[in-house]
């Protein structure tokens, strides 16, 4: 499935150092840039972080006149529940649903809303910081006042609309573990070198100087994404394994053996985690023919060395990937992999003023 560009408010956290981003300002220009996203060929409209209610809601009626999904970030200022009841397809990250279990939630949105994003910063690097900067004490509050009797509401409710969750966690540990990030990983050589060497600067321009107390709580913060997520698929919420790849860290395919992980450390049985990446993700994009074996289902297979129902790092251990029916055994696959590792290493670096990658959710693999 093809995405929009980010569709977002204005200023977006995303600068033009990233790509096309439409930014909205109104209704009027939102209703535009859902029909201008359809008339290009996206699948979904993709909505992010500092989107007004007026031009959210904007975008949720018109995406339904038009019959084009939409999906992503759940803006500052609509709560998850309202997202859920316009036909929000799928929310990606976990900033939200700190808020939303929160008995101090209104609190905290007043709060929110006085989050503001220099318009003249030419860095999304920078405007991302920014907004982490003065998001994490609001989602610390949150976590302060988890409210259990609210998450189960909450939760009974994206359940009944059918709103899927996507956790990415891989991301939120990155941005929120940073010293636990390693310092190289096998998978790496198959992205260009300068790009691999660019991560640590972007990580630090993200993350920026933490002290310790600021970092207790942020460990506190990720520790209680695990536990949402352990409730979210408690509750039958439809959690879809997602990574946003195109930060850094992410390798492409590999981020997706982290992500299995991670679910399963947050309480999900490695049956459970590998059906979030493949059933229910299909099930989630409307993509019927996917997601399980079975007769008539595209044939699009992993053959591992190694069961992953006994420990889910076994999804790691390829023998040999069938794609579209065709068979690839392990001789194939390791020339194939060396030929991406090649052409990484010739990849030269872009030039002065190209753009770079920006967010990658709303896109599952």
């Amino acid at each position: 499935m093809v995405g929009s560009p980010i569709v977002d408010g204005a200023p977006s956290l995303w600068a033009a150092d990233v790509g096309p981003t439409i930014e909205v300002r109104d209704v009027a220009e939102a209703r535009r840039a859902v029909r201008r996203v359809k008339r290009e060929g996206a699948d979904f409209v993709k909505v992010y972080s500092r989107l007004s209610r007026e031009a959210y809601f904007a975008i949720a009626d018109e995406a339904r006149r038009q019959g084009i999904p939409h999906l992503g970030h759940c803006p500052d200022t609509v709560r998850i529940a309202e997202a859920s009841a316009t036909g929000h397809r799928t929310i990606e990250h976990l900033h939200a649903l700190l808020l939303a279990t929160s008995r101090h939630e209104k609190e905290i949105r007043r709060r929110l809303a006085a989050v503001r994003i220099d318009p003249r910063d030419p860095s999304s690097l920078s405007r991302y910081h920014s907004w982490f900067q003065q998001v994490h004490p609001l989602e610390w509050r949150a976590v302060q006042g988890y409210d259990r009797d609210r998450a189960v509401a909450l939760f009974r409710s994206l359940a009944a609309d059918g709103t899927a969750i996507v956790p990415t966690l891989s991301v939120h540990r990155t941005l929120e573990l940073p010293d636990d990030v390693p310092s190289r990983v096998e998978e790496w050589k198959y992205l260009p070198a300068w790009q691999v060497e660019s991560w640590p600067d972007q990580l630090a321009a993200l993350t920026g100087e933490r002290t310790p107390e600021q970092d207790r709580q942020i460990r506190r913060i990720f520790a209680h994404r695990l536990r949402l997520v352990s409730e979210l698929h408690g509750a039958g919420v439809r959690l879809a394994a997602g990574t946003d790849t195109g930060t850094g860290y992410l390798v492409p395919g590999f981020a997706l053996h982290d992500e299995l992980a991670l679910l399963v450390a947050a309480g999900l049985t490695p049956a459970e985690a590998l059906r979030a990446a493949t059933r229910d993700a299909a099930r989630t994009l409307g993509l019927p023919a996917v997601g399980t074996v079975a007769r008539g289902q595209a044939a699009d297979l992993l053959v591992l060395d190694a069961d992953p129902l006994r420990d889910i790092r076994n999804t790691r251990r390829i023998h040999g990937v069938v794609v579209d029916g065709r068979w690839i055994p392990p001789e194939e696959r390791r020339r194939l992999l060396a030929a991406v590792e090649e052409a990484a290493a010739q990849t030269p670096p872009p030039q002065e003023g190209a753009t770079m990658t920006g967010c990658g959710c709303g896109g599952h693999p």
